[in-house]
């Protein structure tokens, strides 16, 4: 499993917490791999948790918003992900110009979906978009 952590500028401390409770949340009840980027206009690290690790996050970041190098990532690392998730407090920054062929869930702040994938705004999964 592939977790993007938008660590932009919009991004705070308490938003980063909530991040952390979520991810330990997916290794808790699916038991898997995670890989976890954190990136802002740039991808500036990556952690590997095993299922059995305890998940404490080191973000770096503070700049604008780039959602392109946690896809690149991805692809450059030849890997084939069960999903990719992306938090992002607001998904506003620049998207890759393809959909990817895995599954992409975004979970957000805000009422507004991603280009591709599923959008979530905190529990609610938002489809069908006027």
């Amino acid at each position: 499993m592939i977790i993007a952590v938008d660590t932009s500028g919009s991004i705070d401390k308490k938003m980063l917490a909530e991040y952390q409770a979520e991810i330990r949340a997916l290794q808790d009840q699916y038991r898997v791999h995670i890989t976890t980027l954190y990136i802002d206009s740039k991808l500036h690290s990556v952690e590997e948790f095993e299922p059995e690790e305890p998940l404490i996050l080191h973000p770096i970041g503070g700049g604008g918003t780039d959602f392109r190098p946690a896809f690149k990532y991805v692809t450059d690392n030849d890997i084939d992900p069960c999903c990719l998730i992306y938090l992002s407090a607001d998904i506003d920054g620049t998207f890759p110009k393809a959909e990817p062929e895995y599954p992409t869930l975004w979970i957000t702040k805000v009422k507004k979906p991603a280009p591709f994938g599923e959008t979530i705004r905190y529990g609610v999964m938002y489809r069908d978009w006027e």
